[in-house]
């Protein structure tokens, strides 16, 4: 299937998340373009949040993203969204519990807590300390995203010069309880051993 053809079929946010889904896990460090990972059929986080900020401007959405910053941990990245003045994202995770938020969180502040008590290491360590954006994808205008044949990993390390808003200090991370055992168990159910971080 081609890539407009599939476009065309994601009309709505939470077609573009069953989609994105979809995709295996990419473990490597390789950062494509969001037409060579619909070609390649394969994405990590940043690769698959690019991907859904094609499938969300193919709908009228701006492609934005949000960076989540962890502690002893993988970043994260999601691509966001609003409806209604509501702001929602899109997620592709090597775990079962950091993909879609739905259209409820009333700030992008709200919805990057919503990650906190699941973002957690293979050691059930809470990790995220730091969240930044919305990050408009209009100023990294140096690469082409959208369907480019170069790596686009150099974008992606640009993220860290967005401000970010502390959650808590790396100390205070280190203090608190580690995630349930059941939970930590259903976070990694199905990952691909060789994208998770070594904690």
């Amino acid at each position: 299937m081609k890539l407009e053809k599939a476009l065309s079929k994601l009309t709505s946010p939470w077609k573009i998340q069953e989609f994105i889904s979809t995709i295996p896990y990419n473990p490597g460090d390789d950062c494509r373009s969001a037409e060579r990972v619909f070609a390649e059929r394969k994405a990590h986080c940043f690769e698959g949040a690019l991907l859904a900020s094609l499938a969300l401007e193919h709908i009228g959405h701006k492609p934005q993203h949000l960076h989540l910053r962890a502690h002893r941990d993988d970043d994260h990245v999601v691509a966001l969204f609003r409806e209604n003045s509501y702001w929602g994202a899109i997620g592709k995770s090597n775990t079962t519990l950091l993909a879609w938020r739905p259209p409820i969180y009333r700030s992008v502040h709200e919805l990057a807590l919503s990650y906190f008590p699941f973002y957690f290491n293979t050691k059930g360590e809470m990790s995220l300390c730091e969240w930044a954006g919305p990050i408009p994808l209009s100023r990294f205008r140096k690469w082409n995203w959208r369907n480019g044949d170069d790596d686009v990993g150099d974008m992606s390390a640009e993220f860290y010069s967005v401000r970010g808003i502390r959650i808590a200090t790396k100390r205070e991370i280190e203090k608190f309880p580690r995630a349930p055992k059941l939970l930590t168990e259903a976070c990694f159910l199905g990952a691909n051993p060789k994208g998770l971080f070594k904690a």
